[in-house]
């Protein structure tokens, strides 16, 4: 983390004015969360309270490091087991030097100070995220990932106006979609990942200029809204939820891409041609899904692709050879399908050292095939996908998905997420995509 504090006071700096002095909290909010927090604390009313007076002992003439006196105070009270003591130290007015807690300058010429950034990570924390966190108004980074956080996101953390990286994932959470994510304006990393939020997903996120998100292993249902293109993120996982419908056509928009994971979700319908339009793509997932049709000729303009996998859908016809000419392309995964046409190229590649799964297929004379039985309702019929109506019990076809066992994330790694613009995330980097 020490590498990250000049990236994130130079962050800091590109804001005109101090958070929290102009915070979304009205002053009255502020009050009443002060007011509550200092009830809930002393376990009596204190009518003679002065508004953001925290504490009868405690004096903090900084604003805003009173706000997060108040608001990492609220925390501490939420968490009910700290077997690593993490909140040990986090008594007296010090804000500054709590375990996780991490303070700036406004600039260069002053000595006020704000936190910047809350890091949680792997300590093993249990218990809630209370309201009182939407008063961190100025911090630019929020990382909780690895602990036993349960209940919801609050609202109230919308008043992270100035956060740049959120990272709740590998806890306990759940409810719907954490709307507090969708009003911080300066978002750009978000990981949710491995825990037990459902419901949809709202188009809203995908016009958001994320950089990075993270929605596996959830419980997300839903479709893939029709905006799914305006994600402009290098990397979007989303696997192992239940996301149904078509991948819409505007995923060609998403020129940015280099990663795009979606296995062990309901998807059906055809894979659309416009995804031979992401030319920085260098991971493609699909796999355990219910995909239709043909594999798209047009994925043989993917020049940067690595991994390919389709596996475990109902994909007909051939194997594009100008898929299998890829020159970049490691692994390729197309078992568990109804191919039933193979290119000399495709074959000639299963015999290097690349990964070329071709098991459980229709093609014949060839080992580890599916009966003749078996293909003859896929390699008899015809797919056309303009026609093709998208929903989990559209085809006659469809069956439900092998579900995956939840996998715990790996641990962190020294590496970190290509950098936006001129930001290097310090965040927890994505994991290897052979796992989820």
């Amino acid at each position: 983390m020490e590498a990250f504090f000049p990236t994130l006071i130079s962050l800091l700096l590109l804001f005109s004015s101090i958070a929290c002095f102009n915070t979304t909290f009205a002053d009255s909010q502020a009050a009443t969360i002060a007011f509550k927090f200092v009830e809930s604390s002393f376990g009596h009313e204190s009518p003679t309270i002065i508004p953001q007076q925290h504490s009868r002992d405690v004096k903090i003439p900084n604003p805003c490091l009173r706000n997060a006196y108040t608001a990492i105070q609220a925390l501490k009270k939420a968490i009910h087991s700290d077997p690593k003591n993490f909140t040990g130290n986090w008594v007296g007015s010090d804000v500054c030097s709590y375990n996780g807690i991490f303070c700036a300058a406004v600039d260069d010429n002053s000595s006020h100070e704000v936190v910047a950034s809350v890091d949680l990570n792997s300590a093993e924390l249990e218990g809630f995220l209370p309201d009182e966190l939407g008063l961190l108004a100025d911090i630019a980074v929020f990382h909780a990932n690895s602990n036993r956080f349960h209940g919801s996101v609050p609202d109230s953390l919308a008043g992270l106006k100035r956060v740049v990286e959120f990272d709740v994932s590998n806890n306990r959470l759940a409810g719907g979609f954490p709307k507090a994510a969708l009003q911080m304006p300066a978002l750009r990393y978000l990981d949710l990942r491995f825990n037990g939020f459902d419901g949809p997903l709202p188009p809203e996120l995908f016009d958001k200029g994320l950089d990075a998100l993270f929605l596996n292993n959830n419980r997300f249902h839903s479709d893939l809204p029709e905006n799914f293109g305006n994600l402009t993120a290098s990397v979007a996982v989303l696997a192992n939820n239940y996301l149904a419908g078509c991948i819409p056509k505007s995923i060609g928009k998403m020129r940015h891409l280099n990663e795009l994971v979606l296995t062990n979700n309901r998807l059906d319908g055809c894979l659309p041609a416009e995804t031979g339009m992401l030319s920085y793509l260098t991971v493609f997932d699909v796999g355990f899904n219910l995909l239709s049709g043909f594999l798209p000729e047009s994925l043989a303009g993917l020049r940067n692709l690595e991994e390919l996998h389709v596996s475990h859908n109902l994909l007909i016809g051939a194997v594009p050879k100008g898929v299998c000419k890829l020159p970049k392309l490691a692994n390729f995964t197309f078992s568990h399908n109804y191919f039933n046409e193979d290119s000399r190229e495709c074959a000639r590649r299963k015999g290097s050292k690349k990964l070329f799964d071709f098991a459980s297929n229709c093609f014949s004379e060839k080992m580890q095939q599916r009966t003749a039985e078996a293909c003859s309702p896929f390699t008899n019929r015809s797919v056309d996908c303009e026609k093709f109506k998208c929903g989990y019990a559209s085809s006659r076809f469809a069956m439900p998905p092998p579900q995956y066992v939840n996998l715990t994330p790996p641990p962190p790694e020294a590496a970190v997420l290509p950098p936006a613009e001129e930001f290097s995330y310090a965040s927890t980097p994505p994991p290897e995509f052979h796992v989820y």
